[in-house]
Parts: structure tokens; C-alpha cells; sequence
């Protein structure tokens, strides 16, 4: 129960239980600031006239006397003092109106661009995968069908070269210049052309390389020579050169063994020389990272970006939650200063301080929040003045 003294204005709240300890309808309140008597109903209504009967209670800071007990029954017995104190102020738990801020405005944002840099990175990285593979892949039929057009355009060069010299024998190839310069060419930067002969059984010959870039192997039989080089990898070769078989075009993929050792995979394309009664085939072979080599670049490049755009990205969404992070304290702390201010002023006017100063100057729902508590203030000192003037 509230009770405001009728002549100075200062509020109390009193535990309306307590008052059932007196006997009577009615019960007498003394301030402790101006010693002004408040009747008050034990229906929690206050009157102005007195009751029939009452009983007289002190309130803390005015010892009581024998003339407060004048017209009234005496109680069994004396009953403790009403107290009049302030209302507790609720007390924030730890997830008060800042906190809440913080995670609504900040930590749910801060997730969302997460979740975008880490889907944009990945989108990047399957992009720069997709171009890159792509253009290997376009790379690499690309070359697939030079080598191809090479074999049958030295091929045709060798068949015109042959039906213009028919007294020109295979053991000669190699030997002479101008047909050797037509059988053997280079392609890109590390392939080049072989002329071979396809075996002849009732002849005794197997294959055999006529024309190639090393002299050392003019002659020799070449699948004997493979299968010592190549070793568990001569499989897949002698499956594209027995393709060729009948004078058919054939082309495949297969590795290869540097001198230093190392396995390389190499391309394989063969066309036939078309001239009756000449077993010959024209190869053309190249390296497949002669191919690639430029993907391979563009592949780094790509990466590179990516990695880039993705740093960039984190950057930004950084220096993005910094700054909305120093908005949301800077906003917060006024927010809750002020919230904080109005609810200390109200708890003063709330035990009676009608003076208590409200200074907001915020032009928000906060500034209009202050103006209404000062409206309230102004209100319950009107009503005072009012209840004075009335006595």
C-alpha cells in the first residue's frame, strides 16, 4: 500500500498485513517529516473523515505519544512499527538490454557474414576448378588434334617425297637429308616425328624405326627396345601401336620413362603413309604437360584470386563488424544510461522526492519516456497542492 502524507507529499509503502495487528476499521499514520496524522481504511482506501473506530500506527522517524492514541481503542497489544521504505529497483540479469543488443545486432550479423565469406570462398574455389579444368581439358584436345594433323600432314609429305624418288630405299631414310628433314620434325618444344614400319613376317621384320631424331636407334627393332625401356609401362604403348595395325590412324595416351628416371605421360598419334606395298607409319608424340603448362599457370593465377578475393572479403567483414560493434557500445551505453536515469528519477519521486530533476535531452521515444515521467512528477504535485489547500 502506498500512502502519500497529505501535507509535506512524502510517499510510503506500507505492508498492508501489518495493519490487521490494530484494531478497528481504520488506522492513523504519523510522517516522520512534518508529523502530519493520514487516516487510512484497512479496505485500502483513504479517507478524509474520521472512522468510528481507529487505531493509531508510527511510522518510522516520529516517535509516537500519548495524544496519537486520543479517541482510539487500545490494541492487546503494542504491534510492531509499519515500515515505509522505497521499492527495490529489479535488478538485470546477466542478459540485460545491452547484452541482448550485442547479440541480436552483433552476434547473429557476425554468423551471417561468416556463413557468406565461407559459401563465396567456396563458390570461388569451384569456379577457378571449373574454369581451369575446363581449359585443360579444351587445352589438351586441342593438342590431341595437332598431333593428330601433324602425323598425316609429315605423312603426306613423306608419300609425295616417296613416289617422287621409288629407287629410294628404307635402310636410306635417315641418311637422306631431304627426306629425313621431312620425317623428322620437331612439335611444340619437345615432341617430334618417327617414321616406322610396320612388322612383316614372312620378311622377318618387326617394327622398326627408319627415321628419328636419335641415329643411334635407326634400324633397330622397336618393341624389343620399349619393352626394356618402359618396362611395366610398355603395355599401354604397344596397345596404341598395334591399333595402327592395317594402316589405320591410332592415338592414345601413355608413359614414359626419362633418361633420369622419371615417368612422364605422353601422347601418341599415328597416321599411315599411303603408298602400296610401303608399310609405313608416321607417329607424332609429345609431352602432356607441354599441353597443360599453360592451364597449369592460369590454374595458380585463378587459385591465387580466389585466395585473394576471399582475404579481401574477411577484411571487409572484419572492419564491417568493428565498426557496427563500436556503434552498438556507443548506441547500448547511452541507451542503458539513460534507461538507468529515468528509472532512479522515478524511484525518487516514487518515496516522495517531487524534485527530483529529470534531464533527458534525447529527441526518441527515450526523450518522450522523460517527458512523461516529468508530466507524472508535475501531476502528483498539483495533486498535493490541491489536498493541502483542501484542509
Amino acid at each position: 500500500m502506498t500512502v502519500i502524507c497529505e501535507e509535506c507529499g512524502k510517499v510510503y509503502h506500507i505492508d498492508p498485513d501489518k495493519l490487521d495487528q490494530y484494531r478497528g476499521k481504520s488506522v492513523k499514520v504519523r510522517c516522520s517529516e512534518c508529523g502530519h496524522v493520514t487516516q487510512i481504511s484497512k479496505l485500502m482506501e483513504a479517507s478524509e473523515e474520521p472512522a468510528e473506530d481507529y487505531a493509531i500506527a508510527d511510522v518510522p522517524g516520529m516517535p509516537s505519544t500519548e495524544d496519537d492514541f486520543e479517541n482510539a481503542e487500545e490494541p492487546a497489544a503494542r504491534p510492531e512499527r509499519i515500515h515505509a521504505e522505497p521499492a527495490d529497483i529489479r535488478i538485470a540479469g546477466w542478459l540485460g538490454l545491452r547484452g541482448k543488443m550485442i547479440i541480436l545486432f552483433l552476434g547473429i550479423p557476425i554468423l551471417l557474414m561468416a556463413g557468406t565469406v565461407f559459401f563465396a570462398q567456396q563458390q570461388l574455389n569451384l569456379l577457378a576448378n571449373e574454369i581451369t579444368n575446363e581449359s585443360t581439358d579444351l587445352v589438351l584436345e586441342q593438342g590431341k588434334e595437332q598431333l593428330m594433323q601433324k602425323s598425316r600432314d609429315v605423312a603426306l609429305q613423306c608419300e609425295i617425297y616417296l613416289r617422287a624418288h621409288p629407287d629410294l630405299q628404307r635402310e636410306d631414310f635417315f641418311y637422306d637429308p631431304d627426306f629425313s628433314g621431312i620425317a623428322v620434325q620437331g612439335v611444340g618444344k619437345s615432341g617430334y616425328t618417327v617414321l616406322l614400319q610396320v612388322p612383316e613376317p614372312d620378311r622377318g621384320q618387326n617394327w622398326t624405326i627408319w627415321a628419328h631424331p636419335n641415329p643411334n636407334i635407326i634400324g633397330i627393332d622397336d618393341v624389343d627396345m620399349l619393352r626394356k625401356a618402359l618396362g611395366p609401362h610398355f603395355p599401354k604403348f604397344y596397345e596404341i601401336l598395334t591399333g595402327a595395325q592395317g594402316m589405320k590412324e591410332s592415338e592414345g595416351f601413355y608413359s614414359w620413362k626419362d633418361p633420369d628416371g622419371k615417368i612422364r605421360e605422353k601422347y601418341m598419334a599415328v597416321a599411315p603413309i599411303k603408298i602400296e606395298g610401303k608399310p609405313f607409319l608416321m607417329m607424332s608424340t609429345e609431352y602432356i604437360d607441354e599441353f597443360t603448362k599453360k592451364t597449369e599457370t592460369l590454374k595458380g593465377k585463378a587459385a591465387k584470386l580466389a585466395e585473394d578475393t576471399t582475404k579481401f572479403l574477411v577484411i571487409i567483414g572484419l572492419a564491417g563488424v568493428l565498426l557496427m560493434a563500436f556503434i552498438i557500445v556507443i548506441y547500448g551505453y547511452r541507451l542503458t544510461r539513460n534507461i538507468k536515469y529515468l528509472t532512479e528519477a522515478a524511484d525518487r519521486i516514487s518515496v516522495g522526492d517531487l524534485e527530483a530533476e529529470i534531464e533527458v535531452t534525447s529527441k526518441d521515444e527515450i526523450g518522450n519516456l522523460a517527458d512523461a515521467i516529468s508530466r507524472m512528477q508535475d501531476s502528483l504535485r498539483f495533486s498535493i497542492e490541491r489536498l493541502r489547500r483542501r484542509r
